[in-house]
């Protein structure tokens, strides 16, 4: 159900947001928000998962978002509705790797998650591919997939629209490393 109107849509005061966003509403897709004016925010990746961020949409208002803790903004949620107008989450494109398994062997993969997997580096897996975000430059990407032995590529894609697949941050199962603890 929408929110009204007064709590997130504001006047825009002395350094005040224009939309306060404290809630995530539903998504893009459902009826309740069909024909509603659209202001996108890009959240990339990494930011995702902060509960507190000022961030500009694509129309120029200002959303301050104010999640609880723990939230995870997905691709295509709604943020803040006013009843003629929406805030929606997109996921931008980023700097990424991305390997087919098709074209690689078992062993090339072992090595491919191991190394991300020291990285802590979250990924996206489908039913084909893997894709992690790129945490170096493209150079050093290619050169490390070509000394893996891994055929991949060094491309640009909005990642983690629903959420990551697998990321090493999350611990329900414990495990140590030599020099730091989690």
């Amino acid at each position: 159900m929408p929110r009204p109107a007064t709590p997130c849509w504001t006047h825009r005061l002395q350094g005040a947001p224009d939309v306060l966003a404290d809630t995530i509403l539903g998504t893009v897709g459902d009826p309740a928000f069909a024909g509603r004016l659209r202001h996108h925010v890009d959240i990339g990746w990494g930011d995702a998962g902060k509960h507190r961020q000022l961030v500009t949409a694509d129309t120029g208002i200002e959303v301050r978002i104010m999640l609880p803790r723990g939230a995870f903004l997905r691709h295509d949620m709604v943020i803040a509705d006013d009843g003629v107008h929406v805030v929606v989450v997109r996921r931008p494109r980023e700097p990424a790797i991305r390997v087919r398994f098709a074209d690689n062997t078992a062993r090339a993969m072992l090595l491919l998650g191991h190394t991300l997997g020291n990285q802590h580096a979250p990924i996206d897996v489908d039913h084909d591919t893997l894709t992690a975000p790129l945490f170096t430059s493209a150079a050093a990407a290619r050169e490390m997939l070509a000394g893996l032995g891994v055929i991949g590529e060094v491309t640009e894609m909005a990642m983690a629209a629903d959420g990551w697949s697998a990321t090493s941050s999350d611990h329900s199962a414990a495990h140590h490393h030599a020099g730091h603890h989690h």
